[in-house]
């Protein structure tokens, strides 16, 4: 295989202009104000109805909104919220909470356990929060036993409890707007115990929050924050260069030496928690063997991908989990050999065919690849790489340009209705689990003809997995629950129901004269703590 072949293909995705400075025309803002110039629009604000869709730009909103009982520092690690203190069972059925007193919405009504009981009960409640159901499906009841005590049990061991909690879906709102707006009306006038409260919402458009001065963390340290929706990379950095705005993410790789080189922008970078790859449709008949999914697997030159599309802002994988996730073990190496590879399609019964492409009792081995463009990084380009990685090998992968709003939908159908063999996908655990992340896309679905439990759209199947990921749920040990976890990343790197190719660094930019912008591994720019 020529090297060169592939770095050739990559050159196209790594030239991209700056846009003229369109942004000019945007207002700059005013003194204590940020502005957060975001790739995603704000559509609604109700952790149960929608839970903020548009990822993940009502999530960024809702972490200056609202509060959870627990929360994550920028490290994913676990710290105290609105619970100033908990005691997980030791049976892992529940969890006791110790709520901080006083503390108010910005309503002025109280946050207290009734209140926390009220939000917790809404979650659990499928008819008004159709999402996130593997976070809350395990809880089972809410317990009172005064103002500021809160139990909440589950129906079976269930260690990532506290990671529910801290989820942005986890948010608590308050039980008095919603009984004066309704259950509709609140996604467009939420009101929270956050730092922050509403001033102004134009959905799609632009959210301005406020400093709430009776916040019970202290005086927040902006006095305005406003989310703007700009939709462009290229006009995002304009607006930032010009000072329209403060903050921007997703800051395509092949534009940021440029930012690195402004005097006013400094380049925020984190490695990612989401592994890119294409999952493998393994209810069709040439892709149920191993070989010939390993196959694919040794066909695509992952490490060029990582180096020449991304500029080294990727890395590639060596566990279906990525690097910094919480118990990620490396179990595999992403190796680039044809050579094998032609020798494991040969070993499963593909032979060349007169056309170049391999073929079994006279069928060739022709594959439908679904790529979103535009929303994972740089997809189209590395559908394209893989594409042609497979044609050196004898494959034949015709490539689906799916437009990224209809995506999603494409790949959660029942079984009858899969149209594609390979699909990106990119699963981001946000609740900074590595369980959660490998329960949603491995744990075999409880029927898969219908439409997948979660994220298992590739209908992987192993009850050796299924087994260990029960156990790392059940162990109070984090050192047994690892244990557990590496198993089953061990057991599914080596079944290959994915072509892994790369995790992704997280890259925002803001300028110098801002501070306490966090870039979390979760895809998440957070501004609640920024200055200006």
């Amino acid at each position: 295989m020529d090297r060169r072949h592939f770095l050739g293909l990559t050159g196209a995705a790594a030239v991209a202009p700056f846009a003229q400075p369109v942004a000019r025309a945007l207002a700059q803002s005013a003194p204590g104000t940020i502005t957060y110039g975001q790739s995603t629009s704000i559509v609604t604000l109700d952790p149960a109805q929608g839970a903020f869709s548009n990822y993940p730009g009502g999530y960024e909103a809702a972490l200056c909104l609202f509060d959870r009982l627990l929360d994550f520092d920028a490290d994913m690690k676990i710290v105290p919220g609105l619970a100033q203190s908990f005691q997980l069972a030791s049976d892992l059925k529940s969890i006791t909470l110790k709520l901080r007193p006083g503390v108010l919405f910005h309503d002025g009504t109280p946050l207290d356990a009734a209140a926390v009981k009220f939000n917790i009960e809404r979650l659990m409640d499928k008819a008004r929060n159709p999402t996130n159901r593997p976070l809350w499906d395990p809880v089972t009841a809410v317990e009172t036993p005064d103002a500021t005590t809160v139990i909440i049990r589950t129906g079976a061991p269930y260690a990532q409890l506290p990671n529910s909690l801290a989820h942005a879906s986890g948010s608590i709102v308050s039980p008095a707007q919603i009984a004066k707006v309704g259950e509709k009306g609140f996604a467009q006038a939420p009101v929270g115990a956050g730092p922050f409260e509403v001033e102004s919402f134009k959905p799609g458009t632009e959210l301005t929050l406020k400093a709430f001065d009776r916040y019970w963390g202290g005086k927040p340290a902006a006095q305005k924050i406003v989310f703007k929706f700009i939709a462009e990379a290229a006009t995002r950095i304009s607006a930032l260069r010009t000072g329209a705005v403060d903050v921007i993410d997703s800051v395509p790789v092949q534009l940021v030496q440029p930012l690195t080189q402004d005097p006013n922008v400094t380049v925020l970078r984190k490695p990612g928690l989401r592994p890119i790859g294409l999952v493998i449709n393994l209810t069709r008949e040439p892709l149920a063997d191993v070989r010939v999914r390993q196959a694919l697997n040794y066909a695509v030159p992952v490490e060029t991908i990582a180096q020449r599309v991304f500029f080294g802002f990727a890395k590639a994988p060596d566990s279906p989990l990525a690097f910094d996730t919480v118990g990620h073990a490396a179990v595999g190496k992403s190796t680039f050999d044809q050579a094998k590879a032609k020798a494991l399609l040969a070993e499963a019964g593909w032979k060349p065919g007169a056309s170049g492409i391999v073929e079994k009792d006279g069928k060739p081995l022709k594959l439908d690849l679904y790529a979103p463009d535009g929303l994972f990084p740089g997809d189209i380009p590395v559908a394209e790489i893989v594409a042609a990685s497979l044609k050196q090998i004898g494959v034949d992968a015709q490539i689906s340009k799916i437009e990224k709003g209809a995506y999603w939908d494409q790949l959660r159908q029942d079984r009858a209705g899969l149209k594609w063999d390979l699909a990106m996908f990119g699963f981001n655990p946000s609740n900074a689990s590595g369980l959660y992340h490998m329960e949603s896309l491995f744990k075999a679905n409880k029927d898969d003809a219908g439409r997948p439990d979660v994220w298992n759209v590739g209908r992987y199947r192993n009850p050796k997995v299924d087994a260990a990921l029960a156990a790392a749920n059940a162990d109070a040990d984090p050192a047994k629950q690892n244990a557990a976890l590496a198993e089953a990343q061990k057991l599914v790197w080596d079944d290959a129901p994915y072509i892994w190719l790369q995790v992704n660094e997280n890259v925002s930019a803001a300028r110098k004269s801002v501070s306490g912008v966090e870039v979390w591994p979760i895809v998440f720019t957070v501004v609640r703590r920024a200055k200006a």
